[in-house]
């Protein structure tokens, strides 16, 4: 297969990156922007993009955005990637951010504001708008410097360059802040290089076998950095073109996903492993038969846990309209680490999966799926969370990553980034590795000859139908929806994985007034099903997840530390070995049924 066009020699930047394009393939169509997820299409050229992107960037440039964070706040379209080479054309930092829905997304933003610090956003009008509404507490998102993705004409007024080697240091220079999924009171942004995104997207185009001429499609959002990196940075890296459509298209009619990989011919495509069960599920035969899906080279499942039940079930369901069982691409990564850590390249062996064992303990009979090898200068290490010794292969330990594609810290963070990105390997003194700057990722894996599986997280964040979520998040949630039942600070999230699927799980302490022994002939001193059905209810509303059940216990029984914080891993250990002090016996339905 062929490899990736490299950009042009000069080439140090994003920016330098699509001026290259625009030069050497200033006719190709770049992106194709899907409106309705089917027709609708809406196209660009490398020229056109160099065009709009300098204009708007010349526009930021003059404003004074040098060196400073640009909100992104743009729903996916063209629009967006024109905004995002606009940033880089002025030698500002891209901040993409994921639009409000609700009080929660919009009080998320709010802070990812103040923590990047930015005075400036780009915003359609009825975007800004939004934003704005309810603006009680908005005084971060009053202060920005709003201005509209069409702002200014094409073409340029004046000849636009990127920024000078003066301006901008590449291996240093922030390019994107990547605001992960994390806890709404302590956002952090991923300070994301010009030189990582380089080497990444080369390392994917590597991988996956990218070239100018070929096709890549996705649904992903744009502001994640699956579909930030793994689409529109890979198509102007590799010179493939991109055709892409809304997320929201394919959550209600999957099946334009396929659909439009069939019609656009598309090599690789990724999603979140949830994805290919909901084409499963979700996909009638009306949709099917008019698919032919042997275009389909690399199917790109990563962003949370690999199931193999998941590929059996998709291959075995979409075989006879072309798929190939052999173009899954089980791959893991990160937003610390640009995207892409690991996958299974060209001379895959197909999908690869290992019975737990022993010494690998897995609560799941189909074991783990590979997820292949590292690329480029990429290392990994399996290591020992407690004493930072690396540890032989087959055995599980903490991933740990070094590399160029390492992001460089958090935003304004040097405690955090000195905790994650700087981590020393205990090796022996005559082993390189021990003088390399490493990644912590929190993940556990093992490796076995020379491939990755993952079998858990150190962290705790819950990853349910490819959305992150963190567990103080929903804790606040369930605590503040009933505080005369609920104990303070007396809930606990977390997930586990039943029948192939991950599922939420509410542990929630009640108040001590509530303290009376429950006996057969003595109902609880509250409506137990009733507070149940409001905390559920809660939930859904404010992170638009319900939990698969609601567990409540007895005063002062909630596992904790001897500073008072919540062991959440001994509280979900418990739940499985069913020896948690009950406060009342629990329900084994489902909340919402």
């Amino acid at each position: 297969m062929s490899c990736a066009s490299a950009p042009s020699p000069l080439a140090f930047t994003l920016a330098d990156v699509l001026r290259s394009r625009a030069s050497t393939d200033g006719q190709r169509i770049a992106y194709t922007f899907l409106a309705d997820g089917a027709a609708d299409a809406h196209s660009i050229t490398w020229s056109e993009l160099d065009q709009r992107a300098a204009a708007l960037g010349a526009f930021l440039r003059d404003e004074g955005a040098l060196g400073q964070p640009v909100l992104l706040a743009l729903p996916s379209g063209l629009a967006f990637i024109e905004s995002l080479f606009a940033c880089w054309y002025a030698g500002a930092i891209a901040v993409p951010v994921s639009l409000p829905r609700h009080h929660r997304v919009k009080h998320r933003l709010e802070q990812t504001i103040a923590n990047a610090t930015a005075r400036f956003g780009i915003a359609s009008d009825d975007v800004r708008q939004r934003i704005s509404a309810d603006n009680s507490n908005g005084a971060g998102t009053v202060d920005l410097k709003w201005i509209a993705p069409n702002a200014v004409g094409v073409p340029p007024q004046r000849p636009v360059d990127a920024p000078a080697a003066a301006d901008i240091v590449p291996e240093q220079h922030p390019a994107v802040l990547q605001y992960t999924s994390g806890s709404t009171g302590t956002p952090r942004g991923v300070v994301v290089t010009h030189s990582n995104l380089l080497n990444n997207s080369a390392q994917i185009a590597q991988a996956c076998g990218h070239a100018p001429g070929m096709t890549i499609a996705g649904w992903l959002p744009l502001f994640h950095d699956m579909g930030l990196v793994g689409l529109v940075i890979q198509a102007a890296v590799s010179g493939a073109r991109c055709v892409f459509m809304p997320p929201e298209r394919f959550l209600m009619r999957p099946w334009l996903w396929l659909q439009m990989i069939c019609d656009y011919k598309a090599c690789s495509s990724p999603a979140p492993n949830f994805a290919y069960d909901r084409c499963v599920d979700r996909i009638g035969d009306e949709h099917k038969d008019k698919l032919d899906l042997s275009c389909w080279r690399n199917a790109l499942n990563g962003s949370e846990p690999v199931r193999a039940r998941t590929l059996d079930r998709f291959a075995s369901t979409f075989a006879r309209y072309g798929f190939c069982r052999e173009a899954f691409f089980p791959c893991y990564g990160l937003a610390e680490a640009t995207l892409s850590v690991t996958g299974p390249g060209e001379m895959r062996r197909g999908v690869r999966r290992t019975a737990a064992g022993a010494q690998l303990p897995d609560n799941s009979p189909e074991g783990h799926v590979g997820c292949g090898r590292t690329f480029g200068d990429t290392r990994l290490a399996i290591v020992d969370p407690q004493t930072f010794r690396p540890i032989p292969q087959g055995e599980i330990g903490e991933i740990w990553i070094a590399g160029k594609s390492c992001a460089v810290g958090y935003w304004n963070d040097p405690q955090a980034t000195a905790a994650t990105f700087n981590a020393r390997l205990n090796a022996p003194p005559d082993d390189d590795a021990g003088a390399l700057a490493w990644l912590r990722t929190g993940d556990l894996g093992y490796i076995k000859e020379d491939e990755l599986f993952i079998t858990g997280r150190l962290r705790e964040l819950i990853i349910i139908a490819g959305r992150n979520h963190f567990p103080v998040d929903l804790e606040r949630t369930i605590e503040s929806a009933e505080p005369e039942v609920i104990a303070p600070s007396g809930a606990a999230a977390f997930s586990i994985d039943i029948d192939g699927i991950e599922r939420l799980i509410v542990v929630a302490e009640v108040r001590r007034e509530h303290a009376r022994a429950v006996r057969a002939d003595a109902p609880p001193a509250f409506d137990v099903g009733a507070v149940r059905r409001r905390l559920s209810a809660a939930v859904a509303a404010e992170h638009e997840l319900t939990p698969y059940q609601i567990v409540f216990l007895r005063p002062g029984a909630l596992p904790r530390t001897t500073s008072g914080k919540i062991r959440r891993a001994a509280v979900r250990e418990n739940y499985l070995n069913q020896t948690l002090e009950l406060f009342e016996a629990p329900s084994h339905a489902r909340t919402n049924a």
